[in-house]
């Protein structure tokens, strides 16, 4: 899992795994890469980290290190994850 960091970092971090994978004869097995990356917020970006093998994206609408209660109502909860699926999600789903 990349929490967020810098795009090359994460490049850095998917070579050594794929490098430790290889090494330990695991390559060829399926295994899950979850990553929160702004790039999951438009269609290019999700292409982009599916062909680094990046098979599930994390997103959020609230920056997670805001301290202090969650004050955004469902309402609009739901209005961001509608427009992130009406513009991404679809585009990119089979």
């Amino acid at each position: 899992m990349h929490g967020g960091g810098d795009a090359g970092e994460l490049d850095t971090l998917l070579a050594r795994l794929a490098a430790l994978r290889a090494e330990e004869g695991t390559a060829d097995r399926p295994f899950e890469v979850h990553v929160i990356s702004h790039d999951a917020y438009t269609v290019d970006g999700v292409r982009r980290l599916a062909d680094k093998g990046v098979t599930d994206l994390i997103v959020g609408f609230r920056t997670p290190y805001i301290k202090g209660p969650d004050t955004e109502p469902l309402s609009e909860k739901i209005e961001h994850l509608e427009r992130l699926a009406e513009s991404v999600i679809s585009k990119v789903t089979p």
